[in-house]
């Protein structure tokens, strides 16, 4: 009888990030129309921007995020939305890229991220079993990719990789389970994601890790507490 996948994760070796050792608060900026930034935020904090988010980021005056996660399908799919996505994010830049879920060589996004001038200082892909082994670390739920239907989004999983980099306390803005659209554009697109979402993220508020909702909205959709600059 084979063992069951989530019997082995606990064995595999922590996922290593290419990137420096990080302290202090984090913000997580999501796309959904209702970012505002936290209380207490200041140029300390760092910056953890999800697909193109970042142009939010700009408008409030931030920095270069201090990490980019952006889906694989935008540096190089081919269907309409990545195309627009890539047009969006044309010439920008970010210290650390991180593209989940990647199977193959690295040098493919290099190659994508240079069709439109996206720029970084170090970029890491994550296979499948590195998000599961983060995800399983911060909310002791075991999760693979099975389809859109059963994936957690870009966004949760940023969440998850913030607070697995080392910042704390994380919050996080722009998200909803429930408010379709995004804060760039008048796009409405749905959020497929929401269930999954929800249990993971109701799984790590269970486990105390400090995560906060900046949004009174998504901490009652979510079950993240909500942030009002506890600062430890």
């Amino acid at each position: 009888m084979k063992t069951p996948l989530s019997d082995l994760l606990p064995t595999f070796s922590k996922p290593i990030l290419r990137l420096p050792s990080v302290t202090g608060p984090a913000l997580v900026m999501g796309a959904a129309p209702n970012f505002r930034l936290p209380q207490g935020h200041d140029a300390d904090w760092g910056l953890v921007t999800v697909n193109a988010s970042q142009l939010l980021a700009e408008t409030f005056g931030l920095p270069v995020p201090d990490i980019a996660l952006i889906r694989r399908g935008i540096l190089v799919g081919q269907d309409e939305q990545d195309f627009y996505k890539r047009d969006l994010l044309k010439g920008r830049q970010a210290k650390h890229l991180i593209v989940p879920v990647w199977p193959d060589v690295e040098d493919k996004l290099e190659a994508g991220c240079r069709t439109f001038d996206y720029r970084y200082d170090t970029l890491q892909a994550l296979t499948k079993w590195q998000l599961a082994n983060i995800v399983w670390r911060l909310s002791g739920k075991y999760h693979v990719s099975r389809g859109w239907h059963r994936k957690i989004s870009t966004g949760a999983f940023a969440i998850m990789l913030a607070r697995f980099a080392g910042f704390a306390p994380v919050v996080v803005s722009g998200f909803s389970l429930s408010q379709a659209g995004h804060g760039y554009d008048t796009r409405n697109a749905f959020r497929y994601h929401a269930d999954e979402d929800a249990d993971l993220l109701r799984r790590v508020v269970k486990r105390g890790e400090p995560i906060y909702a900046e949004d009174r909205d998504f901490a009652a959709e979510s079950g993240l507490p909500l942030w009002q600059g506890q600062m430890p």
